[in-house]
């Protein structure tokens, strides 16, 4: 059941990452459509690689370079989600990209209580941190802070609907 929590918050990271670049004043959220994700694989000491399916509607080509998502249940940390490696989005297209991904881990217990939590009262499950975008030489950073898990959901569907 741990797994589950943890592929879900990845997927939710990365996801988020890449409508977070969005603010920049050249582009805008509506730029960019997430047609699917696939875990590609995942090993709990090794992080993950995950394949996004993305379409990129701007005129510019952007790079997303960083981000990181951490989840907390209660004000205690679960652990948080990050990218490794940069992806690139190419102008006006729909894209493929793999994702490589790691991850920190806290409390188990934290974990385990924030999991039965997500079949019930997710509110009680935030999620804090950034993406970082880059067109051209511009970067530009974006924070959120103490989102409530159950607003990805409403956006991404449910966490199963993404295991195959």
């Amino acid at each position: 059941m741990n797994k589950l929590l943890y592929q879900t918050l990845k997927i939710f990271a990365l996801l988020a990452m890449v409508l977070t670049i969005c603010g920049c004043n050249i582009i805008s959220k509506d730029d960019f459509v997430l047609h699917g994700t696939k875990i590609v694989s995942m090993n709990l000491t090794d992080g993950a690689k995950v394949e996004m399916v993305i379409e990129n509607k701007s005129p510019f080509k952007v790079t997303v370079v960083g981000g990181e998502l951490t989840a907390d249940y209660k004000g205690d940390v679960i652990g948080s989600v990050y990218m490794r490696e940069p992806v690139v989005l190419p102008r006006k297209s729909t894209t493929t990209v793999t994702v490589d991904v790691g991850f920190k881990f806290s409390s188990p217990l934290a974990a385990l209580r924030a999991l039965q939590t997500l079949t019930s009262s997710t509110d009680q499950i935030t999620i804090s941190g950034y993406g970082e975008g880059k067109v051209w030489f511009v970067r530009k950073r974006f924070e959120r802070t103490n989102v409530p898990i159950s607003k990805f959901i409403t956006i991404f569907g449910n966490p199963s609907d993404y295991f195959n």
